[in-house]
């Protein structure tokens, strides 16, 4: 299914950024998660189709992630911030306003930290198992599920690992684990990922309720009923800090509802932005 996309490349304040593309119309962002070997493409393959039957889909690779430049953690800082710069240069190299925007994990807070800081840029919101309201202590007292993703070790048997604690009851094609497992490797990504995942790890992935409850675009709020990464305790605070909140919960399913359960998860967010599904 990869050679469907077309893969395009976009200079964003000096970061030469990875992006996969298809369909027309009204422009969908898609944000991908922070697991390693993690990209626009493999996060969001099974739903490109679907959506680009209705939209101009484009996934982009955040900074340290994919194909788009991994700069040298001794000259570059990998915090929140710089993610959230990074796809809001994103939206304004292509060109863009009023984009719909989803965000999955990492790819959540990125996103939702665009919201807060661009939100002319932003037409609706959905965050997918989002890292919004994940504390630094939330992270500590959760660090055994948080493991297998914050300390990756680099093997195929460690990609297993993430991809069976992101997911419930989901078993991969031979294909996405081997696709993962070699983006992972690339050495510049490697280092990249680390100090992500150090800097995640050691500040939180976290906007305040006061934060949260400033967005006031449409946002739909969507998580896997057994996700061990946001508990759905989690999803539920979200939902009641956004003022203009929807919330969808998917049973029997983890961190990845769009790989777990990509029709539905395509069918709802469609309805969302308007479409006709």
């Amino acid at each position: 299914m990869f050679d469907q996309f077309q893969s395009k490349f976009v200079d964003c304040n000096g970061i030469r950024t990875h992006y996969c593309e298809m369909g027309e119309g009204e422009p969908l962002v898609l944000v991908h998660g922070g697991g390693a070997g993690a990209d626009g493409r493999s996060n969001f393959e099974v739903n490109f189709p679907i959506f680009a039957q209705h939209m101009r889909v484009i996934a982009y690779d955040m900074v340290g992630f994919g194909l788009t430049d991994a700069p040298d953690p001794a000259e570059f800082a990998y915090t929140q911030l710089a993610r959230t710069d990074h796809l809001i240069n994103f939206i304004k190299a292509l060109g863009l306003s009023r984009v719909c925007l989803i965000g999955n994990s990492m790819g959540g807070t990125t996103a939702c930290g665009a919201a807060l800081k661009a939100p002319d840029l932003i037409e609706k919101l959905v965050l997918m198992g989002a890292a919004v309201n994940l504390s630094n202590e939330d992270m500590i007292a959760n660090r055994e599920d948080l493991a297998p993703v914050m300390a990756y070790d680099g093997s195929e048997e460690g990609m297993r690992t993430i991809i069976a604690t992101l997911t419930h009851n989901y078993q991969p094609r031979e294909e996405v684990v081997q696709y993962r497992h070699q983006a992972s490797l690339r050495p510049n990504t490697s280092a990249a990922y680390k100090a992500t995942m150090k800097w995640a790890f050691h500040n939180g992935l976290y906007y305040s309720p006061e934060q949260l409850a400033s967005l006031r675009m449409p946002v739909l709020v969507v998580g896997g009923k057994n996700d061990v990464m946001v508990p759905v305790r989690k999803v539920f605070e979200q939902i009641l800090s956004i003022p203009h909140a929807f919330g969808s919960i998917f049973p029997n399913c983890g961190h990845w509802v769009m790989i777990e359960y990509p029709e539905e998860f395509c069918a709802q967010t469609l309805r969302f932005f308007g479409k006709q599904v």
